[in-house]
């Protein structure tokens, strides 16, 4: 089936097409869209399309459509991925449930991401930046306590060279560097887990 979708959002892309099992997507001139009708097999059109991004059917291993966040992500190829973004949810389900309907092959399923899955990238982020203060609060202490260390590297700086520079600052300085950027970790990985919602996925 052909199905075309013409957007004004602001952050939405402005012309999304599903025509012959490939999926089109782009922000053209808004006289080119206006060009563009529901009689989506005409030459003019044909022509439009050429300067849109597609992708066919073929090529898609998964979609994932998450609720509050504003864009269907798809996954194709080997490892590319592509987003439609559509700000109004009721027209981002629209498109993912023809997309449902429309590609025989995917499979179908909801669930809600894991804690650890949703947010790995700050955990992580938070567990690097404990473990350069822990190292680096070891070389200030000892430092206060009068023990000499001589950096060596032939001028090049490792993680070593970096802990030791920040040991360096003091104790006082360490601890207000590390609560102000554990503060940010920690109020994008809230934020992060704010977002954590349903999501429905396509695969193959």
């Amino acid at each position: 089936m052909n199905k075309l979708w013409k957007l004004s959002e602001a952050k939405s892309d402005k012309l999304i097409l599903i025509k012959n099992q490939t999926i089109y997507k782009g922000n053209l001139d808004p006289e080119k869209i206006n060009k563009f009708n529901y009689n989506i097999e005409t030459s003019t059109n044909n022509e439009i399309e050429k300067e849109l991004f597609s992708i066919p059917y073929k090529y898609i291993k998964k979609i994932i459509n998450q609720k509050g966040i504003k864009h269907i992500k798809i996954f194709f190829g080997k490892d590319s991925e592509e987003e439609l973004n559509v700000e109004d949810e009721k027209i981002k389900n629209e498109i993912f449930d023809f997309l449902k309907d429309d590609i025989k092959g995917l499979k179908y399923k909801s669930e809600l991401p894991t804690f650890l899955s949703y947010c790995k990238a700050q955990i992580f982020a938070i567990l690097i930046l404990t473990g350069v203060f822990i190292w680096s609060m070891y070389y200030a202490i000892e430092i206060d306590n009068g023990t000499v260390f001589e950096l060596r590297g032939g001028g090049r700086i490792g993680l070593a060279g970096l802990v030791f520079i920040l040991a360096n600052l003091g104790k006082v300085k360490l601890i207000i560097g590390y609560s102000l950027f554990l503060g940010i970790t920690l109020l994008s990985l809230f934020r992060k887990l704010k977002s954590r919602a349903e999501r429905q996925i396509l695969h193959r």
